[in-house]
């Protein structure tokens, strides 16, 4: 497997575990959405530092390989990582605050 595909793997695994744990519990009113998202933002670094240093750690065993092009291009793999995850808890973020906001009012009218 590829070092990108890797990457692909860990990120679109994470977003759809995440956003749809978080879907499952705002729908069964547990936890609100941008609670979820808080969390999301606060486990990003946690995933990113996981994928790297597991990255270092599987990449120090392989022989005859550059370590320093290998650790660069797992610093910009785990800053990529970072990125996405970050900017998808920021739009779940924003969506959760506009529907709590849209409920609010919408509960104020009918009251």
């Amino acid at each position: 497997m590829n070092g990108d595909e890797i990457v692909w793997l860990v990120i679109l695994l994470t977003i759809i575990i995440g956003d749809g744990l978080a879907l499952y519990l705002y729908k069964k009113k547990k936890i609100p959405l941008w609670g979820s998202a808080i969390v999301m933002a606060l486990l990003v670094p946690v995933i990113a530092y996981s994928f790297v240093s597991l990255g270092i750690h599987y990449g120090n065993k392989n022989p005859g390989n550059e370590a320093a092009d290998e650790w660069q291009g797992l610093a910009f793999a785990g800053g990529f990582i970072v990125i996405v995850l970050a900017l998808n808890a920021i739009i779940m973020f924003v969506i959760g605050v506009i529907l709590n906001i849209y409920t609010f009012i919408k509960k104020k009218q009918n009251a």
